[in-house]
């Protein structure tokens, strides 16, 4: 609703910009061609090429307007852009037919135009008109953001200072007598006007159609991206050196797209999480921009290698558990289990097996020798049952086993492979949990060796009262 406002209010102030340039238009060419006077007629000619250029303006506004679409997912505000570089080609040659009249009328016929309070008239109505329309469109650019309605209020500024310089040339006119002035300058100021207006006119044309074709061309501000890039290395969890930004402006509005690293092993709620943390900090810097970031892993230096071999699992699609790594003298010796589907065969999970060694082998510094145990994995439920008699067998064999107090059975299932026993023992909230762990594994040696068909045990620690 807020965007309609603003491109209604767009359309309201080009529409009296149109029905000024007109008016002002009619009454230069009128005046200039009844007094003969170039310098009028090359402002009236400037003006018909404002109202043609007001027209413009007035069409891509309403085409910027359009919200995006599939065909068009940045949006449709790059018209603006396409308008003013087509007002300043028009304006670049009537500044060129211009510049060839004035040349000729210096160097080849002078003359002196017929001066009267009209020909003062229109150009001080001029002035008035310009003066007005270019602060009222340069406050609309600056509500709407709106380059096309920044490029009009520069125009008509400009203008103001064409209409001065052709009052100018008819004053030297009109004060010939009173003044004394040299016949070569009487018969070539108004020429001299035109050349100014000319002048101004290729300014304009240089200034605001380099500024269309930079916007065309993707062009940033200097140092932006520099600027964004260090802003966004600031962020916690963002690697240095991983950095690539590409900035856009679609009228005024930035699109950013950013690819950086995180460090490997990363979730990614984590990389999600980083992500936005960037977008914000994006758009702190830039304030309406709409930023993509992409998250990749990252090797860091001071990287641990447990995080490593994690890593390369991960990016071969492979589980792993029980990772345990040593150095024995200069060598890296990485013993781990290796889940693989119960249903592949020998041959299959071993070359699986072969790919994660060479792997890490390969990118883990120094001398590495990598032990791989195969593990099983199914990913569907089993069948098991709850049988009471074995939760009594298990029980009574728990009564026996010192490394069993503090021990209460929660769950006893027979399965296929064998009994699986799950238990909770409590233990001193300060012990570490180091000193937990290697308590939970005497129990669980324990049980296997008092209990033959028991096949997995599972210890669910809890915090003594």
């Amino acid at each position: 609703m807020a965007n309609n406002r603003g491109s209604n209010s767009k359309e309201a102030i080009t529409t009296a910009s149109v029905v000024a340039s007109g008016t002002l238009a009619a009454l230069k060419l009128l005046v200039g061609w009844l007094s003969g006077s170039l310098g009028l007629l090359a402002e009236a000619a400037h003006s018909l090429l404002d109202l043609i250029s007001t027209v413009i303006t007035l069409l891509v506004v309403r085409v910027a307007a359009v919200p995006p679409d599939s065909n068009h997912p940045y949006g449709h505000e790059r018209a603006e852009q396409l308008g003013a570089l087509a007002g300043m080609t028009l304006l670049g040659g009537t500044g060129i037919l211009i510049l060839y009249h004035a040349f000729d009328t210096i160097f080849l016929h002078p003359g002196s135009p017929a001066v009267t309070v009209w020909s003062f008239a229109v150009l001080v109505v001029s002035l008035v008109v310009d003066f007005f329309r270019a602060r009222a469109l340069r406050r609309a650019a600056a509500n709407h953001e709106s380059s096309a309605l920044a490029s009009d209020a520069e125009h008509f500024g400009n203008d103001m200072l064409g209409a001065i310089s052709v009052l100018v040339g008819l004053g030297v006119v009109a004060l010939r007598h009173p003044l004394g002035l040299p016949e070569w300058l009487v018969t070539r100021a108004d020429a001299i006007a035109a050349l100014i207006v000319a002048g101004i006119a290729f300014r304009s044309v240089w200034v605001l159609g380099s500024k269309a074709v930079r916007a065309l061309m993707d062009d940033v501000p200097i140092g932006l991206t520099d600027r964004l890039k260090k802003r966004v290395e600031s962020v916690d969890g963002v690697v240095r050196g991983t950095v690539m930004i590409r900035t856009r402006f679609v009228g005024n509005r930035p699109f950013v797209e950013v690819k950086l690293g995180t460090v490997r092993g990363t979730s990614l709620e984590s990389a999600h999480q980083l992500s936005e943390v960037v977008e914000k900090e994006l758009s702190s810097e830039l304030g309406n921009a709409e930023a993509i970031v992409h998250v990749e892993p990252a090797t860091t230096p001071d990287e641990p290698r447990a995080a490593g071999v994690r890593a390369i699992a991960d990016r071969l699609g492979l589980r792993v558990h029980n990772l345990n790594i040593y150095l024995a003298a200069k060598e890296t010796l990485i013993e781990l289990d290796l889940e693989l589907p119960d249903s592949l065969t020998l041959a299959e999970a071993h070359r699986h097996s072969e790919t994660l060694e060479a792997a890490i082998m390969k990118e883990l510094p120094g001398p590495v020798l990598v032990t791989v145990h195969l593990e099983p994995r199914s990913d569907e439920p089993k069948p098991a049952v709850r049988h009471l008699p074995s939760t009594r067998r298990v029980e009574e064999a728990l009564s026996k086993l010192p490394e069993a107090r503090n021990v209460r059975v929660q769950d006893v299932l027979v399965t296929d492979e064998g009994l699986v026993v799950t238990l909770e023992k409590t233990f001193k909230g300060t012990n570490s949990l180091a000193q937990t762990h290697e308590l939970m594994a005497g129990l669980e040696r324990a049980i296997y060796s008092s209990i033959p068909d028991v096949v997995r045990v599972h210890v669910n620690p809890e915090i003594a009262p």
